[in-house]
């Protein structure tokens, strides 16, 4: 035993000593581990993954509604001019303009989507447009001018409306008189005819109906040259995402 204690004189070793050391040392690398996990915290974390915002967009260059009318304007065209005289298949000319102007319809009714690195803008007809945080160049807050002048464009947009329905109105009578004895088809062809102007000028009214409602608008240029407008009523949930996303990138 004596020899025992000597020894552990000269090597300086005390059990207990050690024991508090390591304890301390423990857990001093534990609260530094603690305090370094909330600092690598992803930077997204209060960002809901995946969150749909009520927005709409549109943009500024958008070729999306040249592809849907001029296609159906040539083929319309096209239809018209070697199945005239048939009055079985002189009802798919109109058919193909009406689908076009559904088709207007459903591309402008557009979702936005929200995530920690990227918005997109889901489309109907076409592929969503993924807006993504690192390629923003400017972003600007602006009055929404069709919710501004919305009650002057009803106005005159009914009125047009209601003078272009009594034309049509008329016109349809005298065309039912004249083709008495035609085939349900043509009766039907003369009223999709008629009606066509109309539908036309209903589709444009609904695309502003859908931008009416929001005070602001968003502008969003990007180093890749797109200039996207999101029309939202409080764009200050969607501008704090897209400017912390970029100060955290420059720290």
């Amino acid at each position: 035993m004596a020899f025992i204690e000597s020894l552990r004189k000269k090597v300086g070793w005390c059990p207990m000593k050690n024991s508090l050391r390591n304890e301390k040392q423990e857990n001093c690398f534990s609260s530094f581990k603690l305090e370094n996990d909330s600092q690598i915290a992803p930077r997204s974390a209060g960002l809901q993954e995946g969150k749909v915002l009520k927005a709409q967009v549109s943009l500024s260059r958008d070729g999306g509604i040249a592809k849907i009318v001029f296609p159906a304007l040539i083929v319309f065209i096209i239809s018209a001019i070697y199945i005239s005289g048939n009055s079985v298949l002189d009802i798919l000319p109109f058919l193909i303009m009406y689908l076009a102007f559904l088709a207007l319809i459903l591309y402008n009714r557009n979702t936005v989507t929200l995530n920690p690195e990227k918005v997109i803008i889901h489309r109907h007809l076409f592929k969503p447009l993924v807006l993504r945080k690192d390629d923003i160049l400017q972003i600007s807050v602006s009055k929404n001018k069709n919710h501004t002048y919305r009650w002057p464009t009803r106005l005159l947009t009914l009125t047009f409306l209601a003078i272009q329905l009594h034309r049509i109105v008329e016109g349809i009578i005298r065309g039912l008189q004249i083709r008495e004895t035609s085939p349900v088809s043509a009766k039907l062809t003369l009223f999709l005819g008629e009606f066509l102007v109309v539908a036309f000028l209903l589709t444009l009214y609904y695309i502003f109906e859908l931008l009416t409602p929001y005070k602001q608008t968003l502008k969003v240029t990007t180093h890749s040259n797109l200039n996207l407008e999101f029309y939202i009523e409080e764009p200050e949930e969607l501008i704090a995402v897209l400017r912390n996303e970029k100060k955290e990138k420059g720290k």
